[in-house]
């Protein structure tokens, strides 16, 4: 474990609701202004329109579309085979892109008007409960002392849900689409209007582990990932094989394999070590420390890497490398000159137990 001594106040337990830090990392929104008022917000709503599949461009869809089709013809050229059915080809290809956009972790259908409404309104602190908890959305009743209650149908991770014990942050414009932001955390959750369901009773999340749940939901979503682009590869296979049926068919595919899967390995590098998040959280105990940011620049996905230095109770120094920290955690870390650290070895998870602040650093 780095870090010099423990004692009775610098470990907290992890579970949800931190018992050495009562305040939390991330100060309540204010309701004030329009939301991009606050900068880290600011960040993510620039980031949230250019990150995952959602907000893909037409062009970037037609530059798809277009290279699965040459790839295809290449293909049929080389292979001898005359007269490929390259309209079946550039619709099913086509089909899949747009497919994406349906499967769960897009929000293509929700994204849109909830950018305009962050960058002109402002939160409202509203009453909130959550009624039904799901993997990719949930049902979330809110209100507030000027209106009746409200069931929204969030798109939410379980660990950000589980934060929401009575109060939650609302923007909401004219029409069914929402923003909901929860304690503990800057990150906007898109929501639309349902019609009530009657009486509901209450999920109860006060046993809920946020930080495993956390390094759970971060790892899993790696997995998701390289998970859709096997089934795609599979399904470029299958249609490739009843269309153009060709002795080569296995070795092109295993190509195309080949350079999908190593386009995303590079892509996600920085993101990679996620996967050891789980294991890395129940190491042992969180030690508190004194935490000084490097400069850092945003991606795409709203993570960045970054450098903090650390001080310990007993004086040590130490320095700790995030390779994938994400936005929301990296605000949290200047705000409160402070961070949590649990693990040993070159590896460790950094973060604020109790809270879906979590990242992997080497030090």
């Amino acid at each position: 474990m780095i870090g010099g001594p423990r004692d009775a106040t610098a470990t907290a337990s992890d579970h949800h609701g931190v018992s050495a830090t009562a305040e939390s990392p991330v100060p309540a929104p204010t309701t004030a202004v329009p939301a991009t008022g606050d900068p880290t917000t600011a960040i993510l709503h620039w980031l949230w329109s250019r990150r995952y599949r959602s907000t893909t461009t037409t062009s970037a869809v037609w530059a798809t579309v277009i290279a699965a089709t040459l790839f295809a013809l290449a293909m049929s050229l080389i292979t001898d085979v005359d007269d490929p059915p390259l309209p079946v080809v550039a619709a099913v290809c086509n089909g899949l892109v747009l497919l994406g956009y349906l499967l769960p972790g897009g929000n293509y259908l929700w994204l849109r008007s909830g950018l305009d409404q962050v960058r002109t309104r402002g939160w409202r602190t509203v009453r909130a409960r959550v009624l039904r908890a799901g993997r990719w959305t949930a049902l979330v009743e809110v209100v507030d002392d000027s209106a009746d209650p409200l069931v929204l149908s969030v798109r939410i991770d379980p660990a950000h849900l589980a934060m929401i014990t009575d109060t939650a942050y609302l923007i909401r414009g004219r029409g069914r689409w929402a923003v909901l932001r929860v304690p503990g955390s800057r990150e906007m959750f898109l929501a639309k209007v349902k019609p009530s369901s009657g009486n509901m009773s209450t999920v109860d999340f006060s046993t809920v582990d946020v930080t495993a749940r956390w390094a759970k939901s971060r790892r899993d979503a790696i997995f998701w990932l390289f998970g859709q682009l096997a089934v795609f590869l599979v399904a470029v296979l299958v249609v490739v094989a009843i269309a153009m049926p060709s002795q080569y068919l296995l070795v092109w595919w295993l190509v195309l394999v080949l350079l999908t899967g190593g386009g995303m390995a590079i892509g996600l590098r920085f993101r990679l070590s996620d996967v050891t998040l789980p294991e890395l959280v129940r190491a042992g105990e969180w030690v508190l420390a004194g935490a000084a940011l490097s400069a850092w620049t945003a991606r795409r996905d709203s993570t960045a890497s970054a450098t903090a230095t650390l001080r310990f109770a007993d004086g040590t120094v130490r320095t700790v490398v995030m390779p994938a920290a994400p936005v929301d955690l990296l605000a949290a870390i200047t705000d409160s000159s402070s961070l949590w650290v649990n693990g040993s070895g070159s590896r460790v998870a950094v973060g604020f137990p109790g809270y879906p602040l979590l990242a992997v650093a080497r030090t």
